[in-house]
């Protein structure tokens, strides 16, 4: 018997490991602009929320921000997007997920395009009912719209029966102000002390394979 019936899943960090491809493109703004290269602590924190939202928390103006997402995205298409692989294990519990009758959905704050091309370079794209990504504008840039978007698309409307499945603090706290419930990825990039920050009573797993587990509820 289904636990829920359906389940959003991030994807930088969770189904995929993608931060080799990232961190070359940020590097690559910072390089391109004549900047000095933040510490690798900074750096990780790139991974995850939008690439405009990490550029203006480093300095970056209005205008600089948005010429750093040019460049990231022209050295992502070149480069970066091939620097990406689905975590082992994963493609076996979106199998199982769509067995049982779950309905699946992506919910990343990465740029869309590039979100449904990487979808589609991991051949997962069959699992999914939906692809929800970014916006280049503000409509959706945080997590929560990006969510709802899908929530709406995927025909959700109760939301106690949906649930987010991400590593970071944004996937936390989009499912919080969302309304689902959550299941926090020890494997991707985040920290569980920061996940548990913005969601009280997540769930945690170490690998994907636990995922499927507590989606149907089995012990």
């Amino acid at each position: 018997m289904k636990r829920y019936e359906a389940a959003l899943f991030d994807l930088d960090g969770t189904l995929s490991e993608s931060g080799e491809g990232i961190l070359y493109c940020v590097r690559r703004i910072f390089e391109e602009t004549g900047r000095p290269l933040p510490d690798e602590k900074t750096l990780g924190t790139f991974i995850g929320p939008p690439m405009y939202d990490s550029l203006r928390r480093c300095g970056f103006s209005h205008e600089a921000a948005e010429n750093g997402v040019e460049i990231y995205k022209r050295n992502f298409l070149e480069t970066g997007i091939y620097r990406n692989r689905l975590y082992d294990g994963m493609e076996k519990t979106l199998a199982e997920l769509k067995e049982n009758g779950v309905r699946l959905g992506v919910a990343t704050t990465k740029y869309y395009p590039f979100a449904e091309r990487i979808i589609r370079m991991l051949e997962i794209e069959k699992y999914f009912d939906f692809i929800g990504g970014a916006t280049a504008d503000t409509e959706r840039r945080t997590k929560a719209r990006v969510m709802e978007w899908c929530l709406d698309n995927m025909g959700c409307a109760d939301r106690k029966s949906v649930i987010m499945i991400g590593d970071t603090r944004y996937d936390a706290e989009g499912a919080a102000q969302t309304g689902t419930a959550f299941i926090g990825c020890l494997y991707g990039y985040g920290t569980r002390e920061e996940m548990e920050s913005f969601f009280s009573g997540a769930v945690f797993v170490s690998s994907p394979r636990e995922i499927s587990n507590i989606i149907l509820d089995r012990e």
